[in-house]
């Protein structure tokens, strides 16, 4: 499971530990609670970016692009001197 599977669950942990409600979560954001159960679910089939980052950035998450395969050297030399 990559990241992006597993924001849904990562969104209602967050959610959870506000102590927010799917409906408390949808009137802070201005969406609607079915939109946040969606995105809950991993159901992203008809939600836009922007209503994906307006709810990470209530839960003080954003989206982040990142590089995807094996390490470069400097990367892997910068870890080894951590």
């Amino acid at each position: 499971m990559n990241a992006f599977d597993q924001m849904g669950e990562q969104i209602q942990t967050l959610r959870k530990q506000k102590g927010w409600s799917q409906k408390r979560l949808a009137e802070l954001s201005g969406l609607d609670r079915t939109t946040i159960g969606s995105l809950e679910r991993n159901d992203y089939s008809d939600i836009g970016i922007r209503k994906v980052q307006r709810v990470l950035g209530l839960l003080g998450k954003s989206l982040v692009l990142a590089d995807i395969g094996l390490p470069t050297l400097e990367q892997l030399q910068s870890q080894k001197d951590r």
